[in-house]
């Protein structure tokens, strides 16, 4: 027998209301607390301020997921309501020997997903903040955050799939069945989250690297699952294949170090001093900010080339603080305008051409109706 209240209607109503009612307004006060909360953190802390919005979006995400599945929880718990939306949650929508897969099922894979998702992006943005406060602020090089984030996807992914009520034993005979036709369409797909984790744990290449791959020289800015990413001194993102940075060759310039050597090439004509020209490349080195005393910079003479005498300088650098093109460049400034001031001459190509016989010159004239023309 159900209880009525004021205008007739039912008491279960009314808990029903009052229920939602207050989960709704508990779910706008978090809600609005997250940001406050966030910023303050950012402002005590001095966070980056793109780590606290992830942190923000990430959180406010999962409050939202959770006030969904509560809700959706509390009213199938209701007889008045399971009793007609049983039938309809409950009705297959894959029904095989193996699997019964239901829109119940599916809604609470899906749901679970996303739910377990955000909370990992959340722990990994939780775990970058406390690297940063570790770090004292400045640039670190870990790359813990990534290989928890791609551990959890597959326990994710494993977890989603059970809610659903999808085991290994029902998909490895799929898989075997369908093994052989997609076999190829998925090998790439397998090549680069294998070679994700690889990356992960031999530490080949970490974020915060400084690598030429190809043409393309930049900073590891992340390593998914699948793909890196490299972003170059223009601020262009490259989506790089993991398979392609453990199969090909590339320059990781910080793989050990940050401190690296430079090799400017520079020729001079052949009647210069080359005595000057090295104390003159030597003094370039010194005087330039970026270069660095200890190691001391070198001045080496190569080879006697076709149009030129070819030295080289060379340069250690940190590149936490200037990047390789930026320096060649400043290096090469002001090696010019040292070698105009002291008179050391840059050559270009040319060539001589001599002739072993002597060349007369023939004046054929102009013919005998031109010269009556005339």
């Amino acid at each position: 027998m159900a209880f009525t209240g004021h205008y007739g209607i039912p008491e279960e109503l009314y808990v029903l209301i009052s229920v939602i009612a207050s989960v709704t307004v508990l779910f706008l006060i978090i809600r609005g607390l997250i940001p406050r909360l966030t910023a303050r953190v950012q402002q005590r802390l001095n966070f980056e301020k793109s780590l606290v919005g992830d942190l923000n979006r990430h959180l406010r995400s999962v409050l939202s997921i959770s006030y969904v599945i509560f809700i959706l929880t509390y009213l199938e718990t209701l007889p008045q309501i399971a009793k007609h939306a049983a039938p309809v949650l409950r009705y297959p929508i894959l029904d095989v020997e193996t699997l019964t897969l239901s829109l119940s099922s599916l809604l609470r894979g899906v749901l679970g997903f996303y739910l377990l998702l955000m909370m990992t992006k959340a722990l990994r943005t939780f775990i970058r903040m406390y690297l940063t406060y570790k770090s004292g602020g400045k640039e670190f090089e870990s790359t813990v955050d990534i290989l928890v984030y791609n551990s959890a996807l597959i326990v994710i992914i494993l977890l989603s799939l059970s809610l659903m009520g999808i085991s290994w034993k029902l998909l490895l005979p799929v898989a075997g069945a369908l093994g052989i036709g997609i076999g190829f369409g998925v090998r790439d797909i397998a090549n680069n989250f294998v070679s994700g984790f690889v990356i992960l744990t031999s530490r080949s290449v970490k974020r915060g690297d400084w690598i030429t791959l190809g043409d393309n020289f930049g900073r590891i800015v992340d390593i998914g699952i699948r793909t890196a990413t490299l972003r170059t001194l223009d601020n262009i993102d490259i989506i790089i294949p993991n398979s392609h940075l453990i199969s090909n060759e590339l320059i990781n310039w910080s793989y050990t170090d940050n401190i690296v050597r430079i090799h400017i090439p520079v020729g001079v004509s052949y009647g210069s001093d080359t005595h000057l020209v090295r104390e003159t490349l030597l003094g370039v080195a010194r005087d330039l900010e970026y270069v660095l005393s200890v190691p001391e910079p070198e001045a080496r003479f190569m080879e006697f080339g076709n149009s030129s005498l070819n030295f080289e300088l060379l340069v250690w650098v940190d590149l936490r603080k200037i990047k390789i093109p930026l320096l060649k460049s400043i290096v090469n400034y002001a090696i010019w305008d040292a070698f105009k001031e002291k008179g050391i001459q840059i050559p270009f190509p040319q060539r001589d051409i001599w002739f072993r016989n002597e060349l007369k010159v023939e004046d054929k004239g102009q013919g005998p109706a031109q010269k009556e023309g005339n």
